[in-house]
């Protein structure tokens, strides 16, 4: 079976309508047509999505996953539409800057204010895209002036092939705890120690986050107990207040109020971000002031 948008449609409307009946009618197909649908994409993936009850069904932890995902995709999908759109539409500039972003957090509005420090009579562009390959492809085929990528540890790393770069370090992924945890007292402690926790899966569409975290857990001796999907910062920090997991921050991602925000020994989680730039770029130009300006905006956080 060919897995496509639609599909993802079809099992997300499922989630979301919590019965086979209210979704069929959502999406205007029968009922019994519908659940064959469904089964036929479980057997495709390899297992139930939905656990069935008398009052309709809720996703399975695979259903979760799944739902989430297409979820991200098929907001991706609508992107996609709105800004190619958008982009066919309006030309850009002669004179303008293009920078894309993949991550980078906080960095991202300081680089943009410091390009525009640099290159005042360029006019800005900035566009976010999740899919750190398709960043470097547009990089490369000169669609883009910068680039803001990051990187996990345990993942591959990204090539930079053909382009120019500026390492901007590494940030120590900090761990969530609730006050009254037992861990809480301390500055250090090691992922073993945390293998019977629950987790709240990293905030916003983090995959390489979420993977590198579950990569090192394996590393360590166990596969964490993720359990709360979706959910932005500030309801992450509720929930880790609540007592009821623990999570992954970067210290800038989550106030520290009610929660301990703990190091992992030997640093095993990490982000770095990088910038890149094609070698034909306006952003050549200005590479050394850029990387003055940067560093001295390392050293104002380190």
């Amino acid at each position: 079976m060919d897995l496509g948008l639609r599909h993802l449609k079809v099992v997300v409307t499922v989630a979301e309508a919590g019965s086979i009946s209210r979704a069929a009618a959502a999406l205007s197909i029968a009922q019994p047509g519908l659940t064959a649908q469904i089964k036929r994409i479980e057997q495709d993936l390899g297992g139930p999505l939905f656990e069935r009850r008398p009052e309709g069904v809720v996703p399975t932890e695979l259903g979760t996953h799944f739902v989430l995902r297409a979820r991200d995709l098929l907001a991706q999908f609508d992107d996609l539409l709105a800004s190619t759109r958008a982009l066919g539409c309006e030309a850009t500039p002669a004179s303008s800057i293009l920078i894309g972003a993949s991550g980078g957090g906080n960095w991202l509005p300081r680089v943009t204010g410091i390009v525009a420090d640099l290159l005042p009579d360029h006019e800005q562009f900035v566009y976010v895209e999740e899919q750190q390959h398709r960043l470097l492809a547009s990089l490369r085929a000169g669609k883009l002036d910068l680039g803001l990528i990051t990187e996990y540890p345990y993942l591959p790393t990204p090539r930079l092939t053909g382009l120019a770069g500026l390492d901007l370090g590494k940030e120590p992924l900090l761990i969530g705890l609730p006050d009254r945890h037992p861990l809480a007292g301390r500055d250090l402690v090691s992922l073993r120690e945390l293998a019977e926790e629950a987790w709240v899966v990293p905030a916003g569409r983090s995959e390489e986050l979420r993977l590198s975290l579950r990569l090192a857990c394996e590393r360590t001796g166990f596969s964490p107990r993720f359990r709360h999907f979706g959910v932005d910062h500030t309801t992450a920090a509720d929930i880790i207040r609540g007592g009821r997991a623990i999570g992954a921050f970067l210290a800038h991602d989550v106030p520290a109020a009610g929660l301990t925000l703990a190091r992992l020994v030997d640093g095993q989680l990490w982000r770095r971000t990088r910038l890149v730039w094609p070698l034909n770029s306006p952003i050549a130009a200005v590479a050394k002031e850029l990387t003055s300006r940067t560093g001295t905006a390392m050293a104002s956080v380190g």
